[in-house]
């Protein structure tokens, strides 16, 4: 009976000494590492800042209207459409009147432009640091 107990006390000891390894990784395990600005920056079709005008759905993908102020690379159209594929893990996030700073992908298939999770993409308030890197930028026509 002893040999029961001590088992059982040293299970429950393992148990509780792993337990917070795990949390911590099932914790971790959705989000992940935005990719730094000078890889972002090269791999973006379109670098801008912009305010969300409206949103529209079409299943499962959300297409956000921008109004764009600036830009440091990709179209100078005053608007710009970016697109959010949203599953399970990613939700689109953005919200209509807020300005943020945009790293859109595009594809070789069409002129889309995407944000994808883990990218740059942030809001404008949150984006002084990279503003600062990225310089003056251009006015949109």
């Amino acid at each position: 009976m002893k040999v029961f107990r001590l088992a059982v006390v040293c299970c429950l000891i393992s148990i509780f000494a792993i337990l917070p390894f795990e949390a911590k990784n099932l914790e971790s395990a959705g989000k992940c590492k935005a990719a730094n600005l000078k890889d972002e920056y090269a791999n973006a079709k379109s670098v801008f800042v912009g305010e969300i005008l409206n949103v529209a759905s079409d299943g499962d993908v959300k297409t956000f209207t921008f109004k764009v102020e600036k830009y440091w690379k990709g179209t100078a159209d005053k608007e710009v459409e970016v697109n959010v594929q949203q599953t399970m893990r990613y939700q689109a996030w953005f919200k209509v009147g807020e300005k943020y700073l945009v790293f859109a992908r595009g594809t070789e298939t069409d002129e889309k432009l995407w944000e994808r999770r883990c990218s740059r993409t942030k809001r404008l308030v949150d984006a002084s640091e990279d503003l600062q890197q990225l310089g003056k930028g251009k006015k949109s026509r």
